[in-house]
């Protein structure tokens, strides 16, 4: 038990690591340009490092089920720890697109391959707790990292947004290293083949959403995706198993988690904007708005792993989504006549649905899974739901622009999230109450 405290105390510091990295460059970003330069290339500093992330993370799975999960993690944050100390040293905007690229290599393997060593370790009763912590610490980082962030660049340097990953990535291999596997990995072929033709084509389909003339990037990127499926049709040991898409316990868990992140779970990015331009509130009260979701959060993940034992995923999945829908609804048809505290109250609701929500849809990922896949399938849902937040806010951000104002443009984005969440409502019908994979007790 003091082994798996350690590892513990490692997954948080990874996550912690993580969380801070989300928003610590918020406010050192005016400076960074500044000093090196290069406005025309800053947002490649932000789109670089998501590709990176994005795309490895199915690999890290793959990986992990081969080689266990504590190499890959320490591999994963030593990647990440010299890409930080690379991205602190550069000197020109090049340098540092280059060097956060180095850093997402191995941001893609922290969070999932946390995620995989709790489903290895803990019951699935404690792992709703744990989720929890995790998603608190996410929480203050949203609040401390902004803060953080201005303290470096005010009393010391920009660079040190960067550096003060250095200790916390030594600390978490320190923890790591006690950590003794009990899992059997299975050695089986990797198909970089497909591994390069999947990266490429995602790659393409993520840049489409982030530049101006998107049309060539989303072409070749789908030729490329239907490569990809003629290409794995024809291999004996594809980069994504075919049992993965045979199990419906997954298949349909993945795609409740992908429509889910399309919809609402992206409306949260632009809640602070609304309430800056269309109400004139100051940022620091118009961030503090979401501290509601993070607070309901906790509260939906932490109770999830009971509950699955008693009520079943497909329950779950039912009520969370009509949570999400019915609040979202409120949202659509209020959002300009509520006040600051029912609009807290509401976005509390929703926080409750999204923890309860991926809790369980993490849980499920591992739970419908075989041992030698359980590191893919929970690598895989989170891939997806980083694709469907990523392409979901993009969607949304194009919505509020065309929009004659920001007040038109914010009820449009909760329309659009309204639609798509009755799509996961009707999904939530289809998963299956019970894993048939036996559970083992940890």
């Amino acid at each position: 038990m003091n082994r798996n405290k350690y590892v513990f105390w490692g997954l948080v510091i990874t996550t912690l690591i993580s969380a801070l990295d989300a928003n610590i460059m918020q406010t050192a970003s005016p400076t960074i340009v500044k000093q090196l330069g290069g406005m025309e290339l800053f947002a490649w500093v932000f789109s670089v490092y998501m590709l990176a992330s994005t795309i490895t993370v199915p690999l890290y799975g793959k990986l992990s089920d081969m080689y266990g999960r504590k190499k890959l993690l320490m591999i994963s944050v030593g990647l990440f720890t010299i890409g930080s100390i690379l991205c602190g040293m550069a000197n020109s905007m090049v340098m540092l697109i280059v060097f956060r690229g180095i850093q997402g290599l191995g941001a893609g393997g922290m969070i999932p391959l946390s995620m995989i060593i709790v489903g290895d370790l803990f019951t699935i009763e404690r792992r709703g707790k744990i989720q929890a912590v995790f998603s608190s610490i996410w929480a203050i980082s949203s609040v401390v990292g902004p803060i953080l962030g201005s303290f470096f660049v005010e009393t010391l340097t920009w660079r040190w947004i960067f550096f003060i990953n250095i200790p916390i990535g030594i600390a978490t291999v320190l923890c790591l290293i006690p950590y003794k596997e009990s899992t059997e990995f299975r050695k089986t072929h990797i198909d970089y083949k497909g591994f390069f033709l999947f990266g490429i084509s995602i790659s393409l389909l993520l840049l489409a959403t982030n530049v101006r003339n998107p049309l060539w990037y989303l072409v070749i990127g789908l030729v490329g995706m239907l490569v990809f499926v003629l290409v794995e049709r024809k291999e004996k040991q594809p980069f994504l198993p075919v049992s993965l898409f045979k199990n419906k316990g997954i298949l349909r868990t993945n795609l409740f988690m992908l429509f889910y992140c399309l919809s609402f779970f992206g409306t949260s990015n632009f809640i602070p904007l609304f309430l800056q331009e269309g109400n004139h509130m100051s940022i620091y009260k118009s961030g503090l708005i979401l501290l509601s979701i993070a607070v309901g959060w906790m509260f939906g993940s932490t109770p999830a792993g009971k509950w699955i034992i008693r009520f079943g995923y497909k329950l779950l999945f039912i009520i969370g989504s009509f949570m999400t829908a019915i609040s979202g609804l409120m949202l659509y048809l209020f959002i300009n006549d509520i006040s600051y505290l029912v609009l807290f109250l509401i976005l509390a609701v929703q926080g409750v649905a999204f923890g309860l929500l991926f809790a369980v849809g993490t849980i499920a990922s591992q739970e419908f899974a075989e041992a030698h896949i359980k590191g893919m399938s929970t690598s895989l849902q989170i891939f997806l739901r980083n694709i469907g937040t990523s392409v979901g806010v993009t969607i949304m951000g194009l919505i509020i622009n065309h929009a004659v104002s920001i007040s038109v443009g914010m009820k449009n984005v909760f329309l659009y999230a309204f639609v798509l969440s009755l799509v996961t409502v009707g999904i939530s019908f289809i998963i299956p109450a019970k894993t048939t994979v036996k559970v083992s007790e940890k």
